[in-house]
């Protein structure tokens, strides 16, 4: 893009001009015009970057630049696209040339990556630009349209390295949620007539009750033995607490835990039927042995029982002299505020 300031320079210029454009120049613009470019997305884009260069040459009046412009347009558009303008190529000034030299060997090291399958149009606006700054800075007369090359290969440059970085590691996976712990479990086994002996389907009712036993850690578990009311009321409790202990002892099997010293027994035998009948009346339902943990009932009753742990240093509660329920409440409750006190003071 020379411009001449010489007044006289110019006439001459117009009338060589005039001259060149009657002959052969700017022929190669021409037969740019008449292909079509069927290749790739880079190939297509690297033809129309080129051919827009060689317009604007030509309209300038640089047609030996318009002609080699459009000489690698029609190179881009029969696929076999010519790489960015060698340094040697051009006679650079000096001080330009380290900068020339970086961008000319990140945009081969793009163009030998995938940047023309990934950015194939920002890629070919890059190759373009690198050529349109070193036909500029050859010319070292316009800094305006250097500076546009430059930035145009730069702002290019910029979204080739945005295709070609790697894709951001992907998150790792929230943890799943922590199952609730669970802190209750209610198992039912059911007993022949007239039998403490386990059953194969109770016996497997007990081995899921072994194992939440394990899973909640349970500190106390509560036996309840039932009877239906065939028999006698005393005969049945004494079969529902046989019934507790043939529990008990598969109970111990199946658990790692002691099971022994955690146990509290109940013994109903034919009262609190699950299914109400007439006395004397055969149930199967009735017929049964309830294993219960409800560990947040305990965890609530081990706190009434340390604290009152805490409170029987007082004689008073120690040995329930009050025999009244409201004069042992009012002692329980002077005896919590002399406790938590000294805490109150401490702090």
């Amino acid at each position: 893009m020379k411009s001449v300031h010489n007044p006289r320079f110019k006439i001459a210029a117009a009338v060589f001009g005039a001259v060149l454009l009657s002959g052969c120049a700017g022929m190669q613009l021409e037969n740019a015009r008449k292909v079509e470019p069927k290749g790739t997305d880079f190939n297509n884009a690297l033809y129309k970057e080129y051919m827009r260069l060689s317009e604007l040459e030509f309209l300038e009046g640089d047609y030996a630049d318009s002609d080699a412009f459009a000489l690698r347009a029609i190179a881009a558009a029969q696929g076999k696209p010519s790489a960015p303008e060698e340094l040697a190529a051009r006679n650079l000034p000096a001080a330009h040339k380290g900068e020339l030299a970086t961008a000319r060997r990140e945009l081969v090291e793009a163009l030998a990556a995938t940047a023309t399958d990934k950015a194939p149009v920002n890629a070919a606006q890059a190759q373009a630009s690198f050529d349109c700054w070193m036909q500029e800075q050859e010319e070292n007369f316009q800094p305006d349209d250097i500076a546009a090359c430059r930035a145009n290969f730069l702002v290019a440059m910029n979204a080739v390295r945005s295709a070609l970085a790697p894709a951001p590691a992907a998150a790792a996976p929230a943890p799943a949620p922590k199952a609730p712990e669970r802190m209750a479990a209610t198992y039912t086994v059911n007993f022949d007539f007239d039998s403490d002996g386990i059953t194969g389907a109770a016996s497997a009712i007990i081995a899921e009750a072994g194992m939440a036993i394990d899973e909640m850690k349970a500190s106390t578990v509560i036996l309840s033995g039932y009877t239906d009311r065939a028999g006698s009321e005393s005969y049945n409790l004494r079969l529902a607490d046989r019934r507790n202990k043939s529990v008990l002892s598969a109970l111990e099997i199946r658990s790692n835990k002691k099971i022994m010293g955690l146990t509290e027994f109940k013994v109903y035998g034919e009262t609190e039927n699950l299914v109400p009948t007439e006395d004397g009346v055969k149930n199967a339902d009735n017929r049964r042995v309830k294993i219960e943990h409800n560990r947040r009932l305990y965890k609530q009753r081990n706190r009434i029982e340390r604290m009152f742990g805490h409170l029987k240093i007082n004689r008073a509660i120690a040995t329930r002299y009050d025999q009244l329920a409201n004069s042992f409440l009012g002692m329980v409750h002077l005896a919590t505020a002399r406790y938590w006190l000294k805490f109150v003071h401490a702090a």
